[in-house]
C-alpha cells in the first residue's frame, strides 16, 4: 500500500472539493497526475497549479506512530500573476481548507465537512485497509512566497499523523 499517494489523492480531492479559486486551477497530485482531468502529458505543469506531494513516511518521537509530510505548493507565472494577487487568493483558498482540517480535527468534530469528506476520500485510496489508522493533523514547516524561474510559489506542510495496526 503506498499511503503517500493515498494521502496526495485525498488531499487533492478535498481542495478540489473546498477550496474556491476558481476553476482553471490545476490540482495535481503528484503520484497519480492523471486524477486531475486538466493535467496533460505535454504540457505537464500548466499554471495556475496546485501541486500535493507527500514524501515518505517517518517514525514520530513515540516510535509508535508514523506521520507524512504533505506539501501542497501554489504556483502562478509571475508574467500572469505580477501583482501575486492570484497566488494570494489560492494560498487563502488553501489555507482555509487546511485550517478547517486542523481545527475540525483539535475539536475532535470528524464529521465537518471537511475532515469527513477528506477521511471518505482517504479510505477510498487506501481501498478500505483496516490496518490503517488516522490520527490527526499537524502543520509543518512550508514555502515561503519566492519567484523561481518566472514561477511564483508559496506552499503548505500539513502533517497527517496514523499508525499502522499490521506493524
Amino acid at each position: 500500500m503506498n499511503v503517500a499517494k493515498a494521502i496526495e489523492l485525498a488531499m487533492a480531492n478535498t481542495i478540489r472539493e473546498f477550496a474556491e479559486m476558481g476553476e482553471d486551477v490545476t490540482i495535481r497530485a503528484w503520484q497519480s497526475l492523471e486524477a486531475d482531468g486538466s493535467w496533460l502529458e505535454n504540457p505537464d505543469r500548466v499554471f495556475p497549479m496546485i501541486d500535493v506531494r507527500c514524501g515518505p513516511p517517518q517514525t514520530e518521537e513515540t516510535q509508535a506512530t508514523l506521520q507524512q509530510e504533505c506539501s501542497i505548493l501554489m504556483g502562478t507565472k509571475t508574467d500572469d500573476d505580477k501583482s501575486h494577487a492570484a497566488l494570494s487568493e489560492m494560498y487563502e483558498a488553501v489555507q482555509g481548507v487546511c485550517d478547517e482540517l486542523f481545527s475540525q480535527f483539535r475539536s475532535g468534530i470528524f464529521t465537518g465537512e471537511e475532515i469527513a469528506f477528506f477521511l471518505a476520500a482517504l479510505e477510498e485510496a487506501l481501498e478500505g485497509d483496516a490496518n490503517f489508522n488516522f490520527g490527526g493533523f499537524t502543520f509543518g514547516n512550508g514555502l515561503a512566497p519566492a519567484d523561481d524561474n518566472g514561477i511564483n510559489m508559496i506552499g503548505i506542510t500539513l502533517v497527517v499523523h496514523y499508525s499502522r495496526s499490521d506493524f
